[in-house]
């Protein structure tokens, strides 16, 4: 993109309709406030959490291929503000990034670049997050620079080339419904939106709290809250009243997830927490699911005989419920494969009667009367999930071959082979019997991942790996040099856990969404001064910043 033929659109007091906008603060009106930086001035538009902002429009006038950017300000307050295109099918959330703990700069604009589309008859929609936890939104100009036939080309190439699709995403399908209380369709689209032209090739998207209690009409389990009168949180009531209002309008949330991903590519998996049975008080009734509540005969014992809050894969009735969910998923969407989650939960399986007896008649040893990381016992105890694994394999082939179409098994694990036999997975058993396609692995208890084990049991195999990419928050350029570390330690992609918390952060998101250009990695600088900025403020609302701001008397 040729930055010199950069449009500002600072006078966003043109939006239409002009009812929508006042000079002073109204309810249900953005607020129209000058601001003046060294090189520009304008009208950005503000919006209280309580205001409830009605969307804008704000013509655009330029025709053809257009990189666009937004500036975003906040002051003494989060911003989150919701943009799309008026051809676009959904919003797209925005936030201006802050360190944790702490607001942004009061003192400047920030520039994040959003998006790449042929703007020919678009303008752009400007929307406030009213519902569930709203929010204030501030908005300050939009840049268009304009692409010329050969970088459109180049675009468009490079969207097409698959061998960039190497990430992966991750959804909880639940912290969202807390926060935003969705009660349509295109609210929950606003989640997979972002994903549209990157590199990510796979979202990984959870149908419940996990257990039997869900977020579809399950012939399993219950939807969640439904059996919950007193939450434990404002945000549980709200997720509660989502589920209840969207169910109660025919609207199916996993369908929805997996009809509009193949709208554009992106394959659906679903992912179930293999032992998000139950939570403490005052979780117990929002979170546990009714299995857990009638069958403590199945729970999990440890060496001292305590009962743990787990239900243990030693019982046949625990792994086929598990297998039911993932069945009844995998019969009733038209899902690319499942996810079963070991990184939540662990441990799956401890000292209960049938293990113990077993270990006892086929080694003569107490298994309570060893140390706890005796690699006999917990050898012995692996086999129980591997065979677990082998009739889930054995379950989704069946399935694949109803429909004709494969379903991938994609396992979430821990961070390095001790941890992973501890609580009771052989994942290397998993690999050499081809029980799973792809392998991610995961910083277990914050604990570095062993990248290099991973690469090294799945090189000369069919099974992907991908390492998680943790903390959540990183600069763009660690994403971008932690991203040729593991390429070069032989991974296959990467995966992002809680990836809707990630791409409302343009300034990260800039880099997170092209990781997949592996080999071009090297070649590349942060994006600074290109994919984001900041510029210092003079002015907003006639009151000076740049020298004795207004805040220095708070």
């Amino acid at each position: 993109m040729n930055v010199s033929t950069s449009i500002y659109l600072t006078d966003l007091s043109r939006c239409q309709p002009q009812i929508a906008l006042s000079s002073g603060k109204e309810k249900n009106r953005w607020q129209v406030v000058p601001y003046e930086t060294s090189g520009f001035s304008g009208t950005m538009l503000i919006a209280g959490p309580e205001t409830a902002a009605p969307p804008v429009t704000l013509p655009l006038g330029v025709s053809g291929w257009h990189g666009i950017y937004l500036g975003l300000w906040s002051n003494w307050t989060d911003s989150l503000v919701r943009v799309k295109l008026s051809g676009d099918d959904a919003f797209v959330k925005v936030i201006r990034e802050a360190e944790a703990g702490d607001f942004a700069d009061n003192f400047s604009l920030d520039e994040r670049f959003w998006k790449i589309a042929d703007l020919t008859g678009q303008d752009l929609i400007l929307a406030q997050q009213s519902a569930g936890e709203s929010e204030a939104a501030y908005i300050a100009y939009v840049k268009l620079i304009s692409l010329d036939e050969a970088d459109v080309r180049r675009l468009l190439a490079d969207r097409a080339n698959r061998d960039n699709k190497r990430l992966i995403c991750m959804n909880d399908g639940f912290s969202n419904f807390n926060r935003f209380r969705p009660t349509t369709q295109e609210e929950i689209w606003e989640w997979l939106e972002p994903f549209r032209d990157t590199d990510f090739q796979k979202m990984f998207w959870c149908p419940g709290a996990g257990g039997d209690v869900l977020t579809y009409p399950s012939s399993i389990g219950s939807l969640i809250g439904s059996k919950t009168q007193d939450f434990p949180r404002v945000s549980d009531r709200r997720n509660a009243e989502s589920m209840r209002i969207l169910s109660g309008a025919g609207i199916d949330t996993v369908e929805t997830v997996v009809n509009y991903c193949h709208r554009f590519g992106l394959e659906a998996h679903i992912s179930q927490r293999m032992e998000a049975f139950q939570c403490c008080p005052p979780f117990e009734e929002f979170f546990t699911g009714d299995f857990y509540r009638q069958h403590p005969e199945w729970r999990c014992v440890d060496i001292d005989g305590r009962e743990i809050a787990r239900m243990s894969y030693a019982f046949p009735a625990v792994r086929e419920l598990v297998l039911n969910v993932f069945r009844e998923v995998a019969t009733r969407y038209d899902i690319d494969g499942i996810n079963p989650i070991f990184n939540r939960g662990a441990p799956f399986l401890l000292y209960e009667t049938p293990l113990v007896e077993g270990f006892r008649q086929e080694t003569g040893l107490d298994a309570t009367q060893l140390a706890e990381d005796d690699e006999r016992y917990l050898r012995y105890r692996a086999r129980v999930m591997t065979a677990f694994m082998v009739d889930l394999r054995r379950a989704m082939r069946q399935i694949g071959e109803a429909r004709q179409r494969p379903l991938a098994i994609s396992a979430h694990v821990l961070n390095n082979a001790d941890s992973n036999l501890f609580y009771g997975l052989d994942v290397p058993a998993w690999v050499e019997r081809g029980l799973i396609d792809n392998l991610i692995s995961y910083p277990w208890r914050n604990e570095e991942i062993d990248v290099a084990y991973f690469g090294q049991l799945t090189q000369d195999t069919p099974i992907q790996y991908y390492p998680e990419v943790m903390p959540r928050i990183m600069s763009a350029e660690t994403y971008r040099r932690r991203a040729i570390q593991n390429y070069a330690e032989g991974v296959d992609g990467l995966c992002f856990w809680d990836t809707d918390g990630r791409h409302l952060r343009l300034k990260e998101w800039s880099m997170i969404r092209r990781l997949g250009h592996r080999d071009q990695l090297a070649d590349w600088d942060d994006g600074d001064d290109f994919y984001y900025r900041s510029l210092p403020l003079r002015s907003v609302g006639g009151y000076v910043l740049d020298k004795y701001p207004p805040h220095w008397a708070y």
